[in-house]
């Protein structure tokens, strides 16, 4: 395998990304997820533990909200826009923001003037529930795209836990656990120590195609990061106790923002197009300067992020 070479995008090239301030939608959204704590007195200690116990805040966590019809046109006005990936089977309006990492919102038609519901959304929603006493069944089978338990129903208000994998929307169908184990041991067992920098990629590279083929690219991709990130834990003290403060409150890793990886110049193009096999679209680049001897792309996952 020679170092490969980048086929530029034009317009991709052109495309600024300069992410503005969006303190209006966000301050939306602590209201109304402040406004469900005080209703719900469950949601109101898990929020505390949260900060209290894992350093962490409720909104990195929360998945969506369900509000009202009346919240519509002040989420619109803030920048939430129709979510093309919203699809639900209660008929809910979906809206997200695509300017600023907040929680997608399902709209539903109630005259309440409280919000409905918050989902947090943890690893695993049966960890979730073992840990914190949940006895209520999980809604969709277990490895599917989308599960959801109901966690507390207080003062008009619903709790709820969610699983995702590779999926954007709101509905679970039966998972193909076969092509799941298989993707799973694949990246688990990928040699990662080569004498030969260009055979590892090579090696790194057919592993992804072959994932994608088995299981599609959003979920190839999930699991691919599942078991980087098992794999930088291995290594990582910090990291580690960190897990452990999660995990006492049935959370795992689902709060994750970005992964970094390191590369040489020489292979810098392999590693970006290996990423886009797993459907990474490039953003920003960052640029220190031609004495500084560094550099970085920046790419985002339209499903995973």
């Amino acid at each position: 395998m020679t170092p490969a070479t980048l086929i530029t995008n034009k317009s991709a090239t052109k495309a600024k990304f300069e992410w503005p301030l969006c303190y209006e939608a966000e301050n939306f959204i602590l209201n109304r997820i402040h406004a469900l704590l005080e209703r719900n007195s469950f949601a109101r200690t898990l929020a505390k533990r949260m900060r209290d116990e894992t350093g962490t805040l409720i909104l990195d966590w929360t998945d969506h909200l369900l509000l009202p019809a009346s919240d519509e046109a002040a989420l619109r006005e803030t920048g939430y826009v129709d979510d093309p990936l919203g699809d639900n089977v209660d008929g809910h309006k979906a809206l997200w923001h695509p300017e600023a990492m907040l929680p997608r919102v399902l709209i539903a038609a109630s005259n309440a003037r409280f919000p409905l519901a918050l989902a947090v959304r943890p690893d695993f929603a049966a960890e979730f529930a073992i840990v914190h006493g949940i006895n209520n069944k999980i809604e969709g089978e277990p490895l599917s795209r989308f599960r959801k338990l109901l966690v507390r129903e207080e003062n008009g208000t619903q709790l709820y836990a969610i699983e995702r994998r590779g999926y954007r929307g709101y509905t679970s169908r039966a998972p193909d656990l076969k092509a799941y184990c298989a993707v799973r041991e694949l990246f688990q067992r990928r040699q990662r120590i080569w004498d030969d920098d260009a055979k590892g990629f090579a090696h790194a590279d057919q592993c992804l195609k072959e994932a994608v083929d088995l299981a599609g690219r959003d979920l190839a991709c999930h699991l691919f990061f599942r078991e980087e990130r098992a794999y930088w834990q291995k290594r990582n003290r910090a990291g580690r106790e960190q897990k452990r403060r999660q995990d006492a409150l049935g959370l795992g890793w689902a709060n994750h923002d970005h992964h970094t990886f390191r590369s040489s110049r020489k292979f810098f193009v392999d590693l970006i197009k290996t990423l886009e096999t797993l459907g990474f679209e490039r953003r920003e680049r960052y640029y220190a300067g031609s004495d500084a001897g560094w550099g970085s792309q920046i790419l985002e996952q339209p499903i995973e992020g």
